[in-house]
C-alpha cells in the first residue's frame, strides 16, 4: 500500500507471473546463444551435386572437376551410401563440423551393379564464409534478446491475455533456423530429439493473433473466456502438426534447404499476416480517442510485422540472393529480421511508456530504463568486439588490434551514454519530460509564494494540467481539532467528500508516516462520496509542516486510466514538500503581519494613553490652580 512500506496488491500474482517468465526466458535463451558456435562450424564439401534417395543413400548428378568426388574417381550415376550411427558419415554428408584433415570412407554403388569403397578428402567450407553472416548471427541473437527480457518483464508487471500473448508471440521469432544447424553439427546423434521443442516454440505464432485482437486492452474483445481457450489451442495444435508434417529427416533433405522447400517460411507469413489483420481490425473498432493515441504505435507495429514478412521472403529467396548479398542464404532475412524486431520494440515501448495504453507501473524509476538500455548497447557492443576478436585472433596483428578494439570501445561508451539518455528522452519520454521540467519549475518558484491560494494552485492544478491527472483535491485544516475541509479541487462535484475526518485511517497513517501512500482499497482508505471512475482518488500526498499535518492532497488516475508512475509520485512528492515549506513562510510571513499590526495597533494605543495622560495632567494642573484660586478668595 505505502510507497515505501508494505508491498502492493496482487504481489503474488505478480511473482508467479514473473518466475514463469523468467523460467522461460532462461530456458530459450540458454537454447539459442550456443548457436555462437556456428561461427567455428566448417562442413565437408564433396564436389557432388545429387539428390537424396531411400535409405541414407545419395545419387550423384554432377560431379565437379577437381573435387573431392572427382579426386576419388565418382561418377555421375554412382550412389554414396551414408549410415546413420557413424559420425564420420554425417561428416561427409555435410550434417555435422569437419575436422582439419578429415577423411572418410564411403561405400559407393556404381550404375553397373558393383560396389566399392571410396576414400574422400573433402574441402573444408566455412557453414559462414563472410564477415556479415557472423555479425548478422549475432545481430539476430542480441536483437532476439532484447525482445524476449523486454515483453517478459511487461508480462511480469502487467500480466494479462495481451501481455502473455505479444510474449509468447517474441518466443516465436525465436531464429531456429540458425539453431537447426547448430544442433546437427555439434549435438544431434542419429535423430532430432528436441525437435518437438522447435516445434512449440515456432508455433506460438498463433499467439500473435491473439495479441492483435487484444491490444491495447487486456484481453480479447467479444469473445468469452472458452471461446479464446479453445481458438488458442486449435491454432497452437494446427501449427504443431503443420511442423512435425515439415520435419526434416537428415540423410533425406539438404541441411540447408529443408525449411524453404517445405513451406515453413510460408506458414509463417501466413501467420504474421493474420496478425497483422486483426491488430488493423482492432484499431478499426477503437474510438477517435484511442486511434489518436495509438496511430503511430499501430504504424509501427503493422511495418514491422510487414516487414516480418519480406524476411521471410528473402528465406525462400535466400539461395537466389545470397550471392549478391553475403555468403549465406539466410543473411539477409538475419538483417531483415533484426530490424523488423527493433521497430516492433519500439512500437511497443512508445504505447507503452509514452502513450500510456498499458499501465506497466514499473517497480523502479525511468533511471532504470536508462539503465536497461544503456546495458543493452553495452553487451550489444562487447559481443560485437567479441566477435571481431574471434575474426582476427589469428592473424599477425590480433595484438594490436585487439587493444585499438578494445580503446574504441570505450570512447564508444562514454560517447554514447549521454546519447542513450537524450535518446530514451526524445523517442519515449518527450512529453513526460517536459512535464517534469514544469512541475520543477513550479516547485523551485514556490518558495517566493505570498498567498495560500497561490500555493492551492500549485499543488492542485498544475499536476492536473501538467501530468494529465484526472482529478486533484485539497484538504487543508486550521487546527488538530477540526477537520480537514477541501480547499481547492479538480475534478471534484459539489456533492463530492468536502472533508476527510481526523480520526480516518488514512489521515492518521498520513500523520503517522509523512509518505505518499498509494489508495489501493478504497473501503479502507478513503471516505464515501468521492468520485468515481478515473477521477477516483490513487494516491494520498501529506503535507507535513513541523511534525504536524496540515494538508492532504489526493490525486487521481491520468485521464487515460493509468495510475501515476514513481517518477510521478517523486515529483508530487517534492511539490508537496516544497509546499510545506512555502505554507510555513506564508504563515510565518502572515504572522508576522499581523504582529506588525499588532505592534502598531499597541504603539497607537500607547501614543493614544500618553496624550491622554498628558491631557489629564494638564486638566489636574488646571484644576488644582482653580481649587488654589478659589481657596484664596474665601481667606
Amino acid at each position: 500500500m505505502s510507497l515505501r512500506g508494505a508491498m502492493p496488491a496482487r504481489t503474488w500474482v505478480r511473482a508467479l507471473n514473473g518466475f514463469l517468465a523468467l523460467t522461460l526466458t532462461a530456458l530459450l535463451l540458454g537454447s539459442y546463444w550456443p548457436v555462437v558456435r556456428t561461427f567455428d562450424l566448417h562442413r565437408a564439401d564433396l564436389g557432388v551435386m545429387g539428390e537424396w534417395i531411400g535409405d541414407h543413400a545419395r545419387l550423384i548428378t554432377a560431379v565437379t572437376p577437381g573435387g573431392a568426388a572427382d579426386r576419388a574417381g565418382l561418377k555421375p550415376g554412382d550412389v554414396l551410401e551414408f549410415n546413420p550411427n557413424r559420425n564420420d558419415d554425417w561428416v561427409l554428408a555435410s550434417y555435422r563440423n569437419m575436422p582439419v584433415g578429415f577423411t572418410g570412407t564411403l561405400p559407393v554403388r556404381h550404375p553397373d551393379g558393383s560396389r566399392a569403397l571410396a576414400t574422400l578428402v573433402p574441402e573444408r567450407v566455412a557453414y559462414l564464409p563472410a564477415t556479415t553472416d557472423r555479425v548478422a548471427v549475432i545481430v539476430r541473437l542480441c536483437v532476439f534478446t532484447l525482445m524476449v527480457l523486454a515483453f517478459a518483464l511487461l508480462a511480469w508487471r502487467h500480466p494479462s491475455v495481451m501481455t502473455w500473448s505479444l510474449y509468447f508471440g517474441s518466443i516465436s521469432g525465436a531464429p531456429f533456423r540458425v539453431w537447426l544447424p547448430y544442433y546437427q553439427a555439434f549435438v544431434a546423434g542419429s535423430g532430432l530429439e528436441l525437435w518437438s521443442y522447435m516445434a512449440c516454440t515456432w508455433a506460438l505464432t498463433v499467439t500473435l493473433l491473439w495479441f492483435g485482437l487484444s491490444f491495447p486492452h487486456d484481453t480479447v474483445q467479444g469473445l468469452s473466456r472458452r471461446q479464446r481457450a479453445l481458438g488458442l489451442v486449435l491454432g497452437f495444435g494446427a501449427i504443431v502438426y503443420l511442423t512435425a508434417l515439415l520435419r526434416p529427416e537428415p540423410f533425406m533433405v539438404a541441411p540447408d534447404e529443408s525449411f524453404a522447400e517445405r513451406g515453413f517460411p510460408i506458414i509463417s507469413a501466413i501467420s504474421v499476416l493474420l496478425a497483422d489483420a486483426a491488430l488493423l481490425l482492432t484499431y478499426r473498432r477503437s474510438s477517435p480517442q484511442e486511434r489518436a493515441r495509438l496511430k503511430w504505435a499501430m504504424l509501427g507495429i503493422t511495418a514491422s510485422l510487414l516487414a516480418f514478412q519480406a524476411s521471410f521472403l528473402f528465406t525462400i529467396l535466400g539461395p537466389v540472393a545470397a550471392g549478391a548479398l553475403s555468403g549465406d542464404a539466410l543473411t539477409s532475412h538475419h538483417w531483415i529480421a533484426s530490424v523488423a524486431t527493433v521497430i516492433f520494440v519500439l512500437s511497443i515501448g512508445y504505447a507503452v511508456l509514452r502513450q500510456r495504453v498499458v499501465d506497466v507501473q514499473f517497480a523502479a524509476s525511468r533511471t532504470v530504463v536508462y539503465g536497461v538500455v544503456s546495458t543493452i548497447v553495452v553487451v550489444f557492443l562487447a559481443v560485437l568486439h567479441w566477435l571481431l576478436g574471434r575474426m582476427i585472433e589469428h592473424s599477425g596483428l590480433a595484438f594490436g588490434l585487439e587493444g585499438m578494439a578494445a580503446v574504441g570501445l570505450g570512447l564508444v561508451l562514454h560517447r554514447a551514454s549521454h546519447g542513450i539518455n537524450t535518446t530514451v528522452d526524445r523517442l519515449l519520454f518527450r512529453k513526460h519530460h517536459a512535464a517534469e521540467e514544469r512541475l520543477r519549475q513550479v516547485t523551485a518558484a514556490l518558495p517566493f509564494a505570498t498567498t495560500e491560494q497561490s500555493i492551492a494552485e500549485a499543488i492542485v492544478l498544475e499536476p492536473k494540467r501538467n501530468l494529465d491527472l484526472a482529478s486533484a483535491a485539497l484538504f487543508y485544516r486550521e487546527s488538530a481539532e477540526v477537520p480537514l475541509r477541501r480547499a481547492l479541487s479538480v475534478g471534484w462535484e459539489e456533492q463530492h467528500a468536502s472533508s476527510l475526518d481526523t480520526e480516518s485511517l488514512l489521515v492518521r497513517f498520513l500523520q503517522a508516516e509523512h509518505q505518499a501512500l498509494r489508495l489501493d482499497d478504497e473501503q479502507q482508505w478513503l471516505p464515501p462520496g468521492v468520485p468515481e471512475g478515473v477521477a477516483h482518488p490513487a494516491l494520498a500526498i501529506p503535507i507535513v509542516t513541523q511534525h504536524t499535518l496540515n494538508a492532504v492532497v489526493l490525486y487521481g488516475s491520468h485521464v487515460n486510466g493509468t495510475l501515476p508512475d514513481p517518477d510521478e509520485v517523486v515529483l508530487l512528492e517534492a511539490l508537496a514538500k516544497a509546499a510545506a515549506t512555502s505554507h510555513q513562510q506564508v504563515r510565518i510571513a502572515m504572522l508576522m503581519r499581523e504582529k506588525e499590526t499588532q505592534q502598531q495597533r499597541i504603539d497607537r494605543q500607547q501614543e493614544r494613553i500618553g496624550h491622554l495622560e498628558e491631557t489629564t495632567a494638564e486638566l489636574r494642573e488646571l484644576v488644582r490652580v482653580r481649587l488654589n484660586g478659589s481657596q484664596g478668595q474665601v481667606t
